[in-house]
This record gives C-alpha cells, sequence and structure tokens, in this order.
C-alpha cells in the first residue's frame, strides 16, 4: 500500500501495535501487581517530556481515578538544573519516553532508585539509558518511528497507561474493552482519512479544547499541529478556557472541541453553544451527531468518556498529517525540529 507519509504509515501501524501491547504486556502488569501488594505504596510520580508529558497528564487522570493514588507529574529542573528534588519514598516512579535518552527524565527515575521507590519505564527503545535504570519496563511495542511528529508511540504510551491501570487496579470490564481497541482504531484511521481540511488551509492560529479525560488529548493535537502545520495552537481544558481566553475568540480563530459522551459533555456542550454565538469556525470531534453547520467528525462507536482519548488520537494525527499536505509542507521532516530532543 502507497502512503502519502511517514506519518500516515505509522498511524496505520497503530492497532497492530496495540494488539502486541495486549500479547505481551499483560504479563509484565501482572508481575508489578503481585509485587506492589507487598509495598506500602502512597503516591505516583510522572516524569516526562514533549509528547510523552501530554501522555503523562492523561495518565495521571487515569491512576487517580482508577487506583487512587495521588498522582503528580515531575518537574525535572529541580532534579537537573537547582538540585532540590522532591522525597520519592514510597512512591511509584514512572519515566515516559518514546527514545528512553531523554536525560532529565533518567535523572528522575536515578533519585527514584536512590529513595527506594519502585521505578518503571515506559519506553519504545528495551536497550535505552531509561529501561536500564528501571525496576520494570512496560515496552511500546511500535517498531522504528522514523517520522519526526511521534504518532504511534503516543498511542502505545497511552494505551500502556490503561494497561497499567486496568491490571493493577483488577479492572477487568476495562481491561476488556480495551481488547476491541485495535478493531476499532482500524475502522476509525479509514474513516478519519476522508475528513476535508481544505477550510483550514490559510489557517495559522488556532484553539484546541478538551476537558478531564481529554485536555491531554487538546494538548497533543495542538502540538501536532505546531509541529506538522506551524500553526500557533493553543490547548485549553474547557474550564479555564472560560476563565479569560474566551475573550481571543474571534471569526478568524478556527476552534477544535474534543467533545465525549459522558460527564463532561453537558459543560462541554454549553461551552460550544457559547462559542456559537461568537463564531461559525468550530471543528468537533465527537461521538454524537450533532447539528453543526460546518461539520466535525463522528466517530460511529459509543464508549465510555474514559476510554474516548484512544479513539480521539488517530482521528486528530490523521488530521494533522492531512492538513500538512494541504499546506505544502512535509509532517515527516518539520523544520528545526529532531527525532530525539535532549534536554537537562
Amino acid at each position: 500500500m502507497n502512503y502519502s507519509t511517514v506519518m500516515e504509515k505509522e498511524i496505520r501501524e497503530e492497532p497492530e501495535i496495540l494488539r502486541n501491547i495486549l500479547k505481551n504486556n499483560i504479563s509484565i502488569l501482572t508481575s508489578i501487581k503481585n509485587f506492589l501488594k507487598k509495598r506500602d505504596i502512597d503516591g505516583v510520580y510522572i516524569s516526562a517530556r514533549g509528547t510523552s508529558d501530554n501522555a503523562s497528564t492523561l495518565g495521571k487522570y487515569l491512576i487517580e481515578s482508577i487506583l487512587g493514588y495521588v498522582t503528580a507529574l515531575s518537574a525535572p529542573s529541580l532534579f537537573t538544573i537547582y538540585k532540590t528534588p522532591p522525597s520519592l519514598r514510597n512512591k511509584i516512579v514512572v519515566g515516559v519516553s518514546q527514545s528512553g535518552k531523554s536525560e532529565d527524565v533518567c535523572e528522575v527515575l536515578k533519585w527514584g532508585k536512590k529513595e527506594g521507590a519502585f521505578c518503571i519505564a515506559i519506553t519504545n527503545h528495551l536497550d535505552s539509558p531509561l529501561a536500564n535504570l528501571a525496576d520494570e519496563v512496560l515496552p511500546c511495542w511500535a517498531g522504528e518511528e522514523k517520522s519526526v511528529p511521534a504518532t504511534k508511540t503516543y498511542l502505545a504510551e497511552i494505551f500502556n497507561m490503561y494497561l497499567f491501570c486496568s491490571v493493577i487496579g483488577d479492572k477487568s470490564d476495562m481491561l476488556n474493552l480495551l481488547k476491541d481497541m485495535p478493531f476499532y482504531i482500524s475502522d476509525i484511521i479509514e474513516k478519519a482519512s476522508q475528513i476535508d481540511v481544505g477550510r483550514f488551509h490559510f489557517m495559522d492560529r488556532c484553539i484546541c479544547i478538551g476537558r478531564g479525560f481529554n485536555y491531554s488529548t487538546a494538548m497533543e493535537f495542538s502540538l501536532k499541529l505546531k509541529e506538522t502545520s506551524y500553526v500557533f495552537a493553543e490547548a485549553y481544558s474547557s474550564a479555564d478556557f472560560l476563565h479569560g481566553p474566551l475573550a481571543l475568540v474571534s471569526y478568524q480563530l478556527p476552534i477544535f472541541v474534543f467533545l465525549p459522551l459522558g460527564p463532561t459533555y453537558r459543560h462541554l456542550k454549553e461551552v460550544i453553544d457559547t462559542l456559537k454565538e461568537k463564531t461559525e469556525d468550530i471543528f468537533i470531534f465527537s461521538f454524537g451527531e450533532l447539528e453543526i453547520e460546518k461539520g466535525g467528525f463522528v466517530i460511529p462507536y459509543k464508549t465510555d468518556e474514559i476510554l474516548s482519548p484512544i479513539l480521539f488520537t488517530s482521528v486528530f494525527q490523521i488530521f494533522a498529517n492531512k492538513l500538512a499536505l494541504d499546506k505544502g509542507f512535509n509532517p515527516d521532516n518539520p523544520r528545526f525540529l529532531k527525532k530525539v530532543t535532549i534536554t537537562r
């Protein structure tokens, strides 16, 4: 099959990657669950950068809501620059990095090991410094990712987060739903490939809105638009958006909203109704049929809101790839960027 870009090819690999994670990582997580029963754990500390940090934002929501552990996202500069790291005793420390080479993320795990924390790496590279530091590794099983914008590794990272919570929390109902995701995503990718992005050809700025579990979805979509089409895209929680950024809305500012069916639906619909009084340039990624004059994208499956980020991901990735091509850019090699970014 011919692909328009390497980015598209890698997005289309996602269903098989999720199958590989299900096949290989459940046994690893079962071992972790049995080990944690013997430990006094009072919280989770996650360290990541870039796309992996967006995945970790979702991880925080999942771990706190499903497992009940207070979960914090690290401030790596406290470890590498200020040399004032917090105590990580009795914590699970999770390092998330597709390359496993992020030095600041590795520093957090080093401190965690020194403090006696249980350290887990979520990475696509089993021979990486991060993997070597960890007590256990949850591989992404994504194969080499050649396109600079991370797509398949992002979905692999969040899927590992879901699987972690399902197994550790003995959530067999969620685990069964996760096993259906490869089929759904395969179909969704085909349907998303029909999205007409032409109306956004001249877009140079936009706002992306989500809430709760999909705040991270908005963040990652905005990052993909920045990387692939050089769009100045800002992501907001719909709640935060009303506290000031609403003043930015104009007819020249496209707004993208992620609208799942679930607890956040009512609030997000109210925000959409408020926006429609001020602009018509709204594109909604949803699970329900909405009367939107200029369209959107409807995922044709019913799923719990908590699982909706998995299904939204392939859609916004395909959207970003198509928009870059429509604008005449090569999304595989964004200007100034490298595949692996090293920060301390």
